[in-house]
């Protein structure tokens, strides 16, 4: 068993659901996302999925594009992201971090190298939307990454349109959790229902014992409650964007009320 997939399965196990939230890197700065996140583990989360600001996202709606355009007004290295997570791994050094960033950052800086750097600052989880799950074993075996992959789980998508054949093979090579696109589409939109699922949180339980986490439009305490009835926990992140863009003006403060909201948002 993987590392994460058991420090998750031991966590569900505990607290009854695994909480991830997402937060984009350096919305509205890279202070802020140091401080947004502190809150965030200390708010009860399993892992933190920490987003790298792209010009192109694929799989994440117009809030996330706001922030992300939001990030990138300031000057965005991958050294950076490393030293806040040098940072919060010493402050929480049994903590999993999880990173999410699209193909072109990890093709620029090497797959290994950067695979390796993560795993040394905390991070144990990968998620690149725009590398599909044929694609991502050509690059394991080009790179030679099996070894480093033992230590950080590359998550897999299932979402409602996989083909059954499709999702018992994810589900069988899954590692870390797997992520559950609850809808078609891109994230933060208002239609969230997991009633149409359940059959296919069925089908993949019956190919692995990996966690099962529901992402994309999960947005209050009713949305996390229906989630972690019918699977192992929940993904949230536009909601906390959100949060960041009416709260501008009084930046400093915005850590605090995210902090301060968390348990209303929880099951």
């Amino acid at each position: 068993m993987h590392p994460l997939t058991r420090l998750l399965t031991e966590r569900k196990k505990q607290k009854g659901y695994l909480f991830i939230p997402y937060i984009a890197y350096g919305d509205p700065d890279a202070k802020i996302t140091f401080e947004i996140i502190c809150k965030m583990v200390e708010g009860g989360a399993a892992t933190v999925e920490i987003g790298l600001p792209f010009t192109d996202p694929v799989a994440d709606g117009p809030a996330l594009e706001r922030a992300f355009r939001r990030s990138l007004k300031h000057e965005f290295k991958i050294a950076d992201v490393l030293s806040m997570l040098s940072k919060l791994h010493r402050k929480f050094p049994n903590f999993p971090f999880t990173i999410m960033s699209y193909a072109n950052i990890f093709y620029q800086a090497g797959f290994k190298s950067l695979l390796e750097k993560f795993y040394d600052n905390g991070v144990q989880a990968v998620i690149i939307p725009d590398i599909p799950h044929d694609e991502k074993h050509y690059i394991i075996q080009k790179e030679g990454l099996s070894d480093i992959l033992g230590r950080v789980a590359w998550i897999d998508f299932i979402t409602p349109t996989t083909s059954a054949k499709r999702v018992q093979e994810i589900a069988r090579d899954a590692h870390g959790f797997i992520y559950l696109v609850s809808y078609k589409g891109v994230t933060g939109q208002k239609n969230f229902t997991l009633k149409p699922l359940k059959p296919l949180i069925k089908s993949i339980r019956k190919s692995t014992r990996v966690p099962v986490v529901v992402g994309f439009g999960i947005r209050d305490k009713m949305h996390a409650g229906e989630a972690v009835r019918a699977a192992d926990g929940f993904i949230m992140g536009t909601v906390f964007h959100e949060m960041i863009e009416h709260n501008m003006e009084r930046a400093p403060a915005i850590p605090h009320e995210i902090g301060w909201a968390l348990p209303n948002m929880l099951p």
